[in-house]
């Protein structure tokens, strides 16, 4: 591995946690950040062919051994170009969103600590990881919509018996993250306070020498399907392709215009949500090593 004097930073997401606003936030800030001595790479980067991170360091999954396409040391030195800082961001190195194999799940992103270890192993430096976390509820409800706009339908109560929302469980996954050889600093923060936090986080993501040079875009980068939306989703499914419908069905139903965000739960289900939301959010607060950034 290379000696050379320079820091990983590496926001692993999760899903539908503002990641693809932070993502395009960097991503117009990148010329600037890179004469400032500071590289990003994000999703624009890491999702075309022969670019994944794995293809890039050689594979995480000792299943599935891959060599890298050329030395670690070579690949480094190419995405630095002399940074002092090399800042990661793609939510899928830890794990996808939503099973293909529509199984029950009993834990949220399984390999992400262990695919963290194996990344910095190969690296042969810590990593600082940055992860963003969600009310229960409304995450299930932003992963069934992003299902149906992948073309995959089911009805929503199918999808909460496979998904349900104790998996939601972001006590577990900080624990894990936070015991993992390889991990530096672990910063976690709340979707719900990421517009207030978004300065705070590009500080000690970027370096707070350099973290003026990130503005936070003006505008929602993916938008939510509405209650109609999904309903309109479910009611062609049957005689259309789904492929397309979700698109579709956002364009003509959106909630831009008034119609009510799709919403999954009944109240009960939402203050059981919160309620565990509240008790995992105070236990991150409290644990060592784990910086909790808060309003």
């Amino acid at each position: 591995m290379t000696s050379e004097d320079f820091t990983v930073a590496f926001h692993i997401g999760a899903h539908k946690t503002a990641t693809s606003h932070l993502q395009r936030s960097l991503l117009s800030a990148a010329d600037a950040l890179a004469e400032a001595g500071v590289r990003y790479y994000g999703p624009e980067y890491f999702r075309l062919p022969g670019r994944s991170i794995n293809a890039l360091f050689g594979s995480n999954e000792a299943e599935r051994p891959r060599a890298p396409r050329r030395p670690v040391e070579d690949q480094l030195r190419l995405m630095r170009k002399g940074a002092q800082r090399l800042v990661l961001s793609e939510e899928n190195f830890v794990g996808v969103l939503n099973s293909p194999r529509r199984h029950a799940l009993t834990q949220r992103y399984p390999n992400a600590a262990p695919r963290i270890a194996a990344l910095a192993a190969t690296l042969g430096r810590e990593i600082d990881v940055f992860l963003s976390v969600r009310r229960p509820t409304a995450f299930i409800n932003s992963a069934y919509c992003q299902m149906l706009m992948g073309g995959r339908v089911m009805p929503m109560a199918r999808y909460k018996e496979i998904n349900p929302l104790a998996t939601v469980d972001w006590l577990d996954l900080v624990t894990r993250l936070r015991d993992t050889p390889g991990v530096g600093a672990l910063t976690v923060w709340r979707y719900e306070d990421y517009a207030h936090l978004f300065p705070e986080v590009c500080r000690h993501m970027v370096g707070a020498a350099h973290a003026d040079l990130v503005h936070p875009l003006t505008r929602r980068i993916h938008v939510g399907l509405s209650s109609p939306a999904v309903a309109e989703v479910l009611h062609r499914h049957a005689d259309h392709d789904a492929k397309d419908l979700g698109y579709g069905a956002r364009r003509l139903l959106p909630v831009e215009d008034g119609y009510p965000p799709f919403d999954g739960f009944d109240a009960v289900a939402h203050a059981a949500g919160d309620a565990g939301y509240a008790a995992q959010m105070a236990a991150i607060a409290a644990m060592d090593n784990v910086r909790f950034l808060q309003p």
